[in-house]
């Protein structure tokens, strides 16, 4: 590349602003095919609160910008109100925070990618640092209390048992499997095989897997089945509406919110459904390599072996202990010679 053309490069990038770049940046993106219509819509909300605050900070074009504009965001993120414009609502989450460090490294990697900057600026920005919490779950009691919520025989009207099947079924599924809300949410009818007891599901990156479901939620979504297909609905989405509409994402979301709000369960998302399965799979003994098989994992987050917790580790260490097996065996050597000695 001639002096003359590596001019006219960093002239264009000193020119491209941030909402030019980040659309650039998203159909990219959308191109490549690999990425869920969540994950984008994120995307581009991150990118627009970076392209307000630059503008209102006049930032330099793309090329002009610096380390310390980045640590400059973030520390706004880190005072900001968690609701705008609203005090005494407490600040934004070290996580939300972490994720949108990441959201911005990756958009600055892409632009060094395509030649419109030579380097990335968060190479020397440190990783946010996040609390190393444990992880709430979804316990028994918590999901009980869920489900009388939704008990068939509590509907007084069609449209309530209708609604009480269908919200029931989206339990179990999310009970019984590590799934995420954009996978169950665009479940269709083809999505279940009846014969192998299992759905297919779309997971990150359009990687296809298959998740096992128990005998049990089985007949709950067959239950489901049959009064979803009595509204004859012209879709093929799994989860519809009284009017048979297909739903969207948002109203997974909303119904949990609501479930929670009315059994007192703090928080309650899909996201809550997939650790706790992690947990009770990883409690019981499950192999890592078929967990991350079963839920799309590349890696089990650390996260999830912390917040087992002593009493889970414990009894998994009495179970595996040597000393313990060598009990056990010289009591099962012991007892036939007790049983030769009454003869």
């Amino acid at each position: 590349m001639t002096n003359k053309q590596v001019r006219g490069r960093c002239l264009v990038a000193h020119s491209l602003d941030f909402r030019t770049a980040g659309q650039r940046f998203l159909i990219s993106l959308r191109a490549s095919n690999a990425y869920s219509k969540t994950y984008l819509s994120s995307l581009e909300i991150s990118l627009a609160l970076l392209s307000s605050y630059a503008e209102e900070n006049d930032w330099p074009g793309i090329g002009g910008i610096t380390a310390d504009h980045i640590e400059e965001y973030l520390i706004h993120l880190q005072e900001r109100p968690k609701w705008f414009g609203e005090q005494g609502q407490g600040n934004l989450s070290q996580s939300y925070i972490e994720t949108q460090y990441r959201r911005i490294k990756r958009f600055f990697n892409w632009l060094v990618e395509r030649g419109h900057i030579e380097g990335n600026p968060l190479d020397l920005i440190k990783h946010p640092y996040v609390n190393q919490r444990t992880i709430p779950t979804v316990s028994d009691r918590d999901m009980a209390g869920l489900l009388e919520l939704v008990n068939p025989r509590a509907a007084h009207s069609p449209k309530k048992l209708f609604f009480c099947h269908r919200n029931r079924a989206l339990l179990y599924i999310l009970w019984d499997t590590p799934s995420r809300r954009e996978e169950i949410a665009s479940l269709t009818v083809e999505s279940v095989d009846w014969d192998h007891g299992a759905i297919h599901v779309l997971g990150k990156g359009r990687k296809e897997r298959w998740m096992t479901l128990s005998y049990q939620t089985l007949d709950v979504l067959y239950e489901y089945r049959d009064i979803r297909d009595a509204l004859r609905p012209d879709t093929k989405a799994l989860w519809v509406s009284y009017a048979g509409q297909p739903m969207d994402a948002n109203w997974v979301y909303k119904m949990l919110k609501r479930l929670g709000g009315r059994a007192e369960i703090e928080n309650l998302h899909t996201h809550r459904f997939r650790h706790t399965y992690a947990m009770n799979a990883l409690s019981a003994g499950m192999q890592e390599r078929y967990l991350m098989h079963e839920g799309g994992w590349s890696k089990i987050p650390e996260t999830y072996f912390r917040t087992l917790g002593p009493e889970h580790i414990a009894e998994r260490h009495r179970e595996l202990s040597p000393v313990g097996r060598l009990a056990r065996l010289q009591k099962e050597v012991k007892e036939p010679v007790k049983r030769r000695g009454r003869l």
